[in-house]
């Protein structure tokens, strides 16, 4: 189109724009889905959570977060749990209790170019957060 002709670079807007934002916190919105086991709660935390990665220093590897299930736990601890999918085939899919734990092992972790962490720990309604987290 000649645009170098003019100063712009087209590699530049070849390049995909930021399309998701993670918020590192627990967000006002979470708080009643993480206890309340039905579909809508479940398909919430997904938009957050999928194809999130992060690295698990207790076991040495690398976790992706699945992109369509959560897992569901009764008893002590009960609430979503993340089904985290391993990069080393030596281990199983494990579930992570969605929490400040596991949210600081996604800040921590490298993600893929189009996801910007945010670490301030501010609080947002469900409203402010449905674009900031809007899935790929």
């Amino acid at each position: 189109m000649g645009l170098e002709n003019f100063g712009v670079n087209a590699e530049e807007l070849k390049t995909p724009t930021q399309k998701r934002v993670f918020n590192a916190w627990i967000e006002t919105w979470e708080e009643t889905l993480l206890h309340k086991n039905d579909v809508v709660a479940e398909i919430r935390l997904l938009e957050k959570y999928k194809n999130m990665v992060f690295y698990d220093p207790d076991n040495k590897c690398m976790y992706t977060v699945h992109p369509e299930n959560l897992d569901w736990q009764r008893g002590r601890g009960r609430g979503w749990h993340l089904i985290a999918v391993p990069s080393d085939k030596a281990f199983d899919d494990e579930p992570f209790q969605i929490g400040q734990m596991v949210i600081d092992l996604i800040a921590e972790t490298d993600q893929n170019d189009n996801v910007k962490i945010v670490q301030n720990s501010k609080t947002t309604t469900l409203e402010d957060s449905s674009s900031d987290s809007d899935s790929e």
